[in-house]
């Protein structure tokens, strides 16, 4: 379904991705950990034409794309069939929860306005905001805000999402009102692709996780391969470290 290969990317002297690749199927749910400055978010953004790749190619469906040559036209098309959910929300402040995920449908992809409310009106109901169409972000919490966020990827019905360190800027009690959005689209099948720190939701959630460091993929394997019998030693510090005390 979705296939990286050789992604470089530098700003300036620092080159933060070094020839990064890897391969989402259909129904896979991939979480990349790693520490922070690894090329994690850098990586998303690069799949996703947040960022400009210096280097590498993207196999989508069955188009392939040079990521450094890739045109308007490519990018509307990949973008027309990805989600992508921010660590910030990105929500219109102007606009209440209806209308921030309604805008896509209606600027971007031409929908009649009515068509948009009703798919609008499912999708928060789906992540537990039924009650909520017509707040503003600053009445809600900030976890209400991300499943905004979630609800306006998944209302146009995306191939994949990308989820770049969903729940990093909450506070601890509402990162598992989040968690269990993003578990409930993981047992429907949706295919994801999620940077985080939550290990137990790499652990219970994932089918492949990947652990990434200095720009370059270390290790990748099931979550029982990485956190039960990792290879390398540098993997096994990390996640020695990261999983202190929690109970995987």
């Amino acid at each position: 379904m979705l296939k990286i290969d050789h992604i470089h990317k530098a700003f300036g002297d620092n080159q933060v991705l070094k020839g990064v690749s890897l391969e989402v199927d259909k129904g896979d749910v991939v979480c990349i950990i790693g520490p922070s400055g690894s090329g994690k978010t850098t990586l998303l953004r690069c799949i996703n034409f947040l960022e400009s790749a210096d280097q590498g190619t993207m196999q989508f469906n069955d188009k392939t794309l040079d990521l450094h040559k890739v045109t308007k036209e490519e990018i509307r098309e990949v973008r027309f069939h990805t989600g992508f959910v921010f660590q910030n929300y990105n929500l219109f402040r102007n606009k209440t929860a209806l209308e921030n995920v309604t805008e896509g449908l209606i600027i971007a992809r031409g929908m009649a306005k009515d068509k948009a409310e009703k798919i609008g009106r499912e999708t928060l109901d789906k992540v537990g905001l039924s009650g909520r169409y017509d707040y503003y972000p600053k009445q809600l919490s900030g976890g209400q805000q991300q499943r905004v966020g979630i609800a306006r990827a998944i209302a146009a019905n995306p191939e994949v999402i990308f989820f770049d360190e969903p729940t990093s800027a909450l506070d601890p009690e509402l990162i598992d009102e989040v968690l269990a959005v993003m578990k409930q689209l993981a047992r429907e099948g949706t295919t994801m692709v999620v940077v985080t720190h939550e290990m137990s939701f790499a652990h219970d959630v994932a089918n492949k996780v990947i652990f990434m460091e200095h720009g370059s993929i270390v290790e990748q394997g099931t979550p029982e391969e990485l956190f039960c019998h990792a290879r390398e030693e540098r993997t096994k510090q990390f996640l020695r470290r990261i999983t202190h005390g929690q109970n995987l």
